[in-house]
């Protein structure tokens, strides 16, 4: 266990993706304090570097975070927090390596193919992220096609990624992205009753995405456990793709008032959230009860 790292003492578990991208989430809010409280070092020798260390599926990645004396400015800061987290969550949810390299190079970024090394500042703190391909990396899976835009363009099935996707569109009201993207391409894009469905597996769960239009011109009355705002549904899903315990999980939705019990997270439940004219809803269920 990363006993080093308060949260990590405080949660009893070790350091995973959900700190990589819970890191970045907090530059994102220039939340620093935040992130020197969590999870600087017990051991560090320097209170002004925070250091995150993963060996995941198919690459060691590392995050260092460091408090500078000036603001420094140079051509090595190439990207954003934002774009940081959509890369962990690719190389996290073990996409092809071709394909990360291209997201990045379509940035304008000039990274290489082995390490990707990425770069970017916020006032006196900057942050890099380097991915290393383990030896052996493994080879590519073949892809046969799926029903989709995103599945035929960049040749994988969807995955947690996609979850993520579909819920930052939703909060940024970007509708029509969203069926652009995820509607089967053999549905009109012109009707008004098009629905899109993603189901795949995250961690122990089977997990369940319906994103629809819905009528405005009628009271809508939102059933228990209430409506749950896209950040809330993200770091339930963020923890169950990384392991996380179900109290962990209970925690997340607990602390925003949602009527969901320990024993619902053991077993099934269902989260919802209405936006404007659109309805999300999403269903957990345990693949292994416990």
């Amino acid at each position: 266990m990363s006993a080093l790292f308060p949260v990590c003492e405080a949660e009893n578990r070790s350091v995973d993706g959900f700190d990589f991208l819970t890191v970045l989430g907090l530059m994102k809010e220039y939340n620093l304090n935040e992130i020197w409280r969590r999870y600087l070092s017990r051991e560090s020798q320097s209170p002004d570097t925070v250091s995150l260390y993963l060996p995941a599926e198919r690459y060691f990645l590392e995050m260092h975070v460091q408090k500078m004396r000036r603001i420094i400015l140079s051509e090595k800061f190439n990207t954003n927090p934002f774009f940081m987290q959509q890369v962990i969550q690719r190389i996290t949810a073990s996409h092809d390596h071709g394909l990360i390299v291209s997201k990045i190079r379509n940035q304008g970024i000039d990274t290489g193919d082995n390490p990707i090394a990425l770069s970017c500042s916020l006032g006196n703190t900057i942050i890099d992220l380097i991915a290393n391909k383990n030896d052996p990396f493994p080879s590519s899976v073949e892809f046969k096609g799926g029903t989709t835009f995103i599945e035929n363009l960049e040749r994988r099935p969807l995955d947690i990624y996609d979850l993520s996707s579909i819920l930052y569109l939703c909060q940024q009201n970007l509708t029509e992205s969203i069926f652009r993207r995820y509607l089967p391409t053999e549905v009109e894009s012109t009707r008004s009753d098009k629905e899109v469905s993603v189901r795949t597996k995250v961690g122990a769960y089977e997990v369940s995405l319906r994103f629809a239009l819905t009528r405005t011109d009628k009271e809508s009355i939102i059933p228990p456990p209430g409506n749950a705002s896209v950040s809330t549904i993200n770091q339930v899903l963020q923890r169950m793709n990384f392991g996380h315990r179900t109290d962990l999980i209970l925690q997340e939705l607990s602390r925003v008032g949602l009527a969901v019990s320990l024993e619902d997270v053991q077993t099934a439940f269902e989260l919802r959230r209405y936006i404007n004219n659109t309805f999300l809803a999403i269903t957990f269920v345990r693949i292994d009860p416990s």
